[in-house]
């Protein structure tokens, strides 16, 4: 039979792996080479060699393949106990690097001058064919060897095999490997970073020569997506401290559990919504806000002296002279509730004369921060938190109408209207930092014109309110008002 002459092939040129050490991957075959003393304590790089072909090509490789790099310098150390590579330990420099395979065999050029960087590793493939006879490249020794390709999600997994009692490592490349096996079963272990462990066993056979597995995440993600980019999301675990965060929301990480949304946007009804999320979920939600502007109803296009009173109460023909009610003191306590949860408490005065008026307001929820160290500027620079707190004051003045003030009353005293004031607030967030102890959350921190308006309605001197409070148009509250007009 004729006889094919040794030679190698690269089949994947030499790259460097990102984010790889030397010393942490390999610290026990290259860790003697250390020199702490030094400026540059570990001048070597590896050069991992993946080898492709059967076991018979596998084995000549291990024991022919060498590189040159010329007649002053050569490999400070080789290591073949790996299964389908090759360790080569070279001083970090710019080599011109050939790949040796001994006699009868032409050296190949592996590296052009690269520059090879301290405590990196590279990465390339090559296949050694060894001289044999022709129709021998798939056994050997009567061994019938399986090509196998196993994918494994995320890239960066470790998969650890048992076969015949002997532990080994199958090395990914791009979450690839890409294996000639023998026939039979094989005990598998997966790891990675975030994921839950997999066991597992593989067959290997003629018919079996492909296999994908997937590690199940340790978390899910949230995706929140809505066309206004000003608007802030507020995200809450059960259980845990609310954080917000502007939108566009994207795959932010999430431990399972369950999450309340929360969207204000001024103008608009507040949204909110729960989710569940569970280990390897990708939640997509796209909140619809409502505006709080109502369009005209049939009714406002009816010919309102058409419709029978049916018994209610209509207005009377106006008078020339509107009939004067005096002067009528306001005074109310206000509480200022918000979602989070947060308040507010404090004090209305006013007074109205013939139904039309004005009034003073003041709320706080008297929380005086001490030794606040610093701020935090972004959302994404947020450290480990033990707790947090709020502080919040605002002041406001405004007028004050009663909407029936031309109705005949059975007391001066009653009266119901609206209310709408303006003036200066500030909202503070702070957190307890596991460092740094308590900083200023400015993403959650807002001071501006507080605006408020709302209902307000008197029977016989006792007097309520209702509305809404906001400041800057990006913190809101709702605030209820008990207290006595006289």
């Amino acid at each position: 039979m004729p006889v094919v002459a040794q030679s190698v092939m690269i089949v994947k040129d030499i790259k460097q792996v990102q984010m790889a050490s030397v010393l942490a991957m390999y610290k026990n075959e290259f860790g003697s080479f250390e020199k702490p003393a030094l400026s540059d304590p570990f001048p070597y790089a590896v050069i991992r060699m993946n080898l492709e072909g059967n076991a018979h090509a596998v084995r000549a490789a291990k024991e022919r393949l060498t590189l040159y790099m010329g007649q002053q310098t050569g490999v400070e150390a080789r290591v073949t106990t790996y299964s389908n590579q090759i360790l080569f330990l070279v001083r970090a420099r710019r080599p011109l690097i050939y790949i040796d395979c001994g006699d009868g065999c032409e050296q190949v050029l592996l590296s052009n001058m690269q520059k090879l960087q301290s405590n990196c590793l590279y990465d390339c493939t090559v296949r050694f064919i060894p001289e044999s006879s022709e129709g021998s490249a798939d056994t050997h020794s009567g061994v019938v060897l399986h090509p196998y390709k196993l994918t494994v999600t995320p890239a960066n997994a470790q998969v650890i095999v048992v076969a015949n009692g002997v532990k080994q490592e199958w090395i990914l490349n791009e979450g690839i490997a890409n294996l000639n096996l023998l026939e039979g079963e094989y005990q598998y272990t997966i790891t990675a970073p975030d994921y839950y462990d997999l066991e597992g066993t593989l067959t290997v056979d003629a018919e079996h020569r492909d296999t994908t597995i997937a590690l199940l995440s340790k978390y899910g993600s949230l995706t929140v997506e809505h066309g206004d980019t000003t608007v802030m999301v507020e995200v809450q675990r059960m259980g845990a401290m609310g954080m917000s965060y502007p939108l566009p929301l994207t795959d932010m990480r999430c431990v399972p559990g369950s999450y309340i949304l929360s969207i204000n946007k001024p103008k608009h009804l507040p949204w909110t919504d729960t989710v569940e999320i569970k280990p390897g979920d990708h939640i997509f939600v796209s909140p619809m806000l409502v505006s709080k502007r109502k369009g005209k109803t049939n009714a406002e296009s009816t010919n309102i002296a058409a419709i029978p009173d049916s018994g209610k109460r209509t207005v009377k023909e106006k008078s020339s002279k509107t009939p004067s009610e005096g002067t009528r003191t306001l005074l109310l306590a206000e509480v200022g509730i918000a979602k989070n949860p947060e308040w507010g408490v404090g004090l209305r005065f006013g007074q109205m004369y013939n139904g039309v008026g004005w009034y003073l307001k003041g709320r706080s929820n008297f929380t005086i921060m001490k030794d606040v160290k610093g701020q935090i500027e972004s959302f994404n620079a947020l450290p480990d938190c033990l707790s947090g707190k709020s502080s919040e004051w605002l002041m406001n003045a405004g007028i004050v109408f009663d909407l029936f003030r031309t109705w005949e009353k059975k007391s001066p005293r009653n009266h119901l209207g609206m209310y709408l004031g303006a003036g200066y607030g500030a909202r503070t967030r702070y957190l307890e930092t596991v460092t740094d102890g308590w900083k200023k959350y400015m993403p959650n921190s807002y001071s501006g014109v507080s605006v408020d308006a709302g209902v307000i309605g008197s029977v016989y001197g006792f007097t309520l309110s209702a509305g809404v409070n906001t400041i800057g148009f990006k913190y809101m509250e709702v605030e209820f008002g008990i207290g006595w007009t006289f």
